[in-house]
């Protein structure tokens, strides 16, 4: 299950980058930048990772990351520009985050299932 979901929230992260980079999106460079890197990196852990633990580990790891990280930035636009210019992709971003902590600690691991004895 931890695997399943960084493959699917890694390759919509690096969709919403390459996004921002082709200006389908209004972002910053920076912003294109971080989603496209988190997104990789998410890839990696579903496609490539082998070791349960570690995908299980690094998911709630970066799911503090954007949350503690996208939190910043919410707060930090509005209170300096006092509205959110660009709300839909950094909530987007802080729901992913929160999912990820909550599938790192509660979803089960891919393939751990055990035959019931006879």
């Amino acid at each position: 299950m931890v695997r399943t979901y960084a493959r699917v929230v890694g390759v919509l992260l690096a969709l919403f980058g390459l996004a921002g980079f082709a200006r389908l999106l209004e972002t910053a460079f920076a912003s294109s930048f971080y989603h496209a890197s988190v997104g990789i990196l998410f890839a990696y852990l579903g496609f490539w990772q082998r070791d349960a633990s570690v995908v299980r580990r690094v998911v709630g790891g970066m799911g503090l990351v954007l949350l503690i990280v996208k939190g910043v930035t919410i707060v930090v636009l509005l209170l300096w520009e006092g509205n959110l210019l660009l709300g839909p992709i950094e909530v987007t971003c802080l729901v992913v985050g929160v999912l990820s902590v909550l599938v790192a600690r509660y979803a089960g691991d891919d393939g751990s299932r055990t035959r019931a004895r006879r």
